[in-house]
C-alpha cells in the first residue's frame, strides 16, 4: 500500500522536478514571477500522470474476470473470503 501511495506522489510530482530541473538549467538567476511559472498547467500534468496509472493498473492487474465467482462462505467457522475460480474446460 505504501510503495503505491509513493509511486503516485512520485508521478504526481514529476512535472514539477522537471519544470525545476529546467528551470535551472536555463540560467535564469532572477526571482521569478508567480504569475509567469505554470502552476496549473503543471498541477494538471501531475494529476493526468496519476490518472493514467490508475487506468494502467486497473486494465493490467487484478484477478481474472473468466471464470466462476465464487461469494464469501463460512467453513468449519472459518471466513473465507470472496475469489474467482478458474473455468473448468470441458
Amino acid at each position: 500500500m505504501i510503495r503505491t501511495l509513493v509511486m503516485r506522489l512520485l508521478l504526481f510530482a514529476a512535472p514539477f522536478a522537471i519544470y525545476g530541473i529546467y528551470y535551472f538549467l536555463s540560467q535564469q538567476r532572477t526571482a521569478p514571477n508567480a504569475r509567469a511559472t505554470p502552476w496549473a498547467l503543471l498541477f494538471i500534468a501531475g494529476l493526468s500522470l496519476v490518472a493514467i496509472s490508475f487506468i494502467y493498473v486497473g486494465l493490467t492487474e487484478g484477478e481474472p474476470t473468466s471464470g466462476v465467482y465464487v461469494p464469501p462462505h463460512e467453513v468449519n467457522g472459518q471466513i473465507v473470503p470472496g475469489h474467482v475460480e478458474k473455468a473448468k474446460k470441458p
